[in-house]
């Protein structure tokens, strides 16, 4: 049965918690008995546009509580979209959907009118959401599993945002706006879309619906919205923002969720050229300066039309500059210009890497200064995400303490090791995949791209791990060429230091052993272990009868952590150790 039909069929707080992964008892509890103080942090953060925005953010019990229903309500509503076969007017709180998605659809147009909703979450109350899910043809929910559902999501009578839940909740109360507002737009000639809160209409119509908006007849530059237009946002529950509201015409910069459409969907320059500015302020001096963008100043160099009752535009204030150290803010503008040019940028990934953008090259640069040259703990760098996951739990539960690798603590064990990512977008970016053949062009841009920087902290080692077998003859090579540090397979040396805090550690002799990889540290009956009558393979595997590494991580060794013999692995942790009593940061 689907998860959708599931939730249907449910008709009481015993049927929902089953489908939550509850208890029936933990899940009234939480509801019923667990004190309101309990439940949320209340804390307020700064809004880009002035003022502050309050943020409910749920406690542990009750963040997993709403994580587990909005995965069901994701869920639900994929199940819906394919049963219908429809494409989708919102692109916010959506999978497979972005800014880039909803903006794509308005670029190179004549008009494009954008709107902002009003107090969006908090326009959601509990009659409002219990409500949807009982009287919505998509669901139709027993009355009592609807209440529930309302009682998880809602604090204050509306949806807080912070919730896990909120996000899928407004999206799915708001499809009768979409569906309203996108007959209206077909009817017109418009194009429509919406990306949480932001409402977009375009077109290449000579003359822009009135239905839609009118033009000021005093004030060419001035538009209304039109009465159809608003009498149908409020019909549905909603109020529009007069302060967000803008007409774009085609002789200046057009915007839809910050991203310029003019010619093709992108990043606004300034944005960009603001960022590499930082950049280079951050390679230099260790610290970079974050001016806020001034909105009305940019719309009177844009030249874009206001709409009548927006906020007036205010002579521009010099913003001062604010030092920051924090590498974050940088970090999240680099990954929005990075998540709107990679979409756009319909090239092979193997084409992207061998004809870099400029961009691209920039991005690289920062992410080697944050995780090579920046760091907060020293790095260990393993050829795959499985050697990770083998490293930190050796640590963790080594019977030889080693206080220099981490500590235990009054919440339990506490590493001082960070570990090099390989699932996220990172390595993707900076080609550390996983494999010697990567590590080989890693290991000879290093210096290189470390001496470009003028400000380079280093105050933490970065410890290359690698199995000390026939692939590792590359990087050996490429050591011996470029930095003239000769390494073998029978060297008994416990590391290398290659260049400024790069440190190579080779998996130590087995035995008479001499060449090896991590999983020699093992004891030899783990690796004998059968998975679902299947035995292990490093290497090639025939998936019919054998199982490979990730499964051998994630089933085998880590569910019986604690109870493995980890001694294997202490000369490979000594010498670990033995980097970072060797390493000395520049002064």
């Amino acid at each position: 049965m689907s998860i959708l039909k599931s939730l249907k069929a449910a008709e009481d707080v015993d049927d929902l918690a089953v489908l939550l992964g509850y208890k029936p008892k933990s899940l009234t509890y939480i509801l019923y008995k667990l004190p309101d103080a309990a439940k949320y942090t209340t804390f307020k953060i700064p809004k880009k546009t002035g003022g502050e925005r309050e943020i409910c953010a749920p406690t542990d019990q009750l963040r997993l509580l709403q994580r587990r229903l909005a995965n069901i309500l994701y869920t639900c509503r994929d199940e819906i979209d394919h049963e219908s076969g429809k494409g989708s007017l919102s692109h916010g709180f959506r999978r497979g959907h972005s800014i880039v998605t909803n903006a794509k659809p308005h670029h190179r147009r004549r008009f494009v009118l954008n709107l902002d909703l009003k107090d969006f979450f908090p326009s959601f109350n509990f009659g409002r959401v219990r409500g949807f899910f009982i009287k919505s043809k998509a669901f139709e929910l027993n009355e009592k599993v609807a209440t529930l559902i309302a009682q998880i999501a809602c604090h204050q009578n509306a949806l807080p945002q912070g919730s896990p839940c909120s996000p899928i909740i407004s999206d799915l109360l708001a499809h009768l706006l979409d569906t309203r507002l996108a007959k209206m737009a077909k009817k017109e000639g418009v194009t429509y879309s919406r990306y949480a809160d932001d409402l977009t209409f375009s077109t290449n119509k000579r003359v822009f619906p009135t239905a839609l908006a009118i033009q000021n007849g005093d004030n060419a530059k001035l538009w209304e919205l039109g009465e159809e237009l608003t009498s149908r946002i409020a019909d549905t529950g909603f109020t529009i923002n007069p302060d967000k509201t803008r007409m774009q015409c085609r002789m200046s910069r057009q915007l839809v969720t910050s991203l310029t459409v003019n010619a093709k969907v992108n990043v606004r320059m300034e944005y960009y050229k603001r960022t590499r500015a930082m950049c280079d302020t951050l390679f230099k001096t260790g610290l970079y300066s974050d001016i806020p963008f001034n909105k009305s100043l940019a719309r009177r160099r844009d030249n874009a039309l206001a709409v009548a009752g927006s906020e007036k535009d205010k002579d521009g204030v010099k913003a001062a500059k604010t030092s920051i150290t924090s590498l974050g803010p940088l970090s999240g503008r680099l990954a929005h210009i990075h998540h709107v040019k990679d979409r756009i940028d319909t090239r092979e990934e193997w084409e992207k890497r061998k004809h870099k953008t400029t961009f691209r090259m920039l991005y690289c640069r920062f992410l080697f200064y944050r995780n090579f040259a920046a760091l907060d703990k020293p790095l260990i760098l393993t050829e795959g995400k499985t050697d990770n996951v083998y490293l930190s739990l050796a640590v963790k539960n080594s019977p030889k303490f080693h206080p220099k690798l981490g500590q235990l603590t009054a919440k339990g064990f506490q590493s001082n090791l960070r570990y090099f990512n390989h699932l996220n977008e990172t390595h993707k970016i900076m080609e550390l995949d996983g494999g010697s053949g990567n590590f080989k062009f890693f290991i000879i841009r290093y210096k290189e791209i470390m001496d470009s920087f003028k400000h380079k902290p280093m105050l933490h080692p970065v410890v290359l791990v690698v199995d000390n077998d026939g692939g590792a003859k590359d990087i050996f090579a490429t050591i011996k060429t470029n930095y003239g540090i000769s390494i073998n397979h029978d060297g008994k040396h416990g590391f290398y230091h290659v260049t400024h805090n790069l440190y190579l550690v080779k998996t130590p002799h087995v035995g008479k052993k001499q060449q090896t990889c991590i999983e020699d540290m093992f004891e030899p009956a783990l690796l004998k272990e059968e998975l679902g009558g299947k035995k292990l393979n490093l290497g090639k595997l025939d998936p019919a009868k054998e199982y490979g590494k990730h499964l051998f991580a994630e089933k085998v060794v880590r569910p019986k952590a604690s109870t493995l013999k980890w001694d294997g692995f202490e000369p490979l942790l000594q010498r670990v150790v033995e980097v970072l009593d060797h390493y000395k940061p520049p002064t």
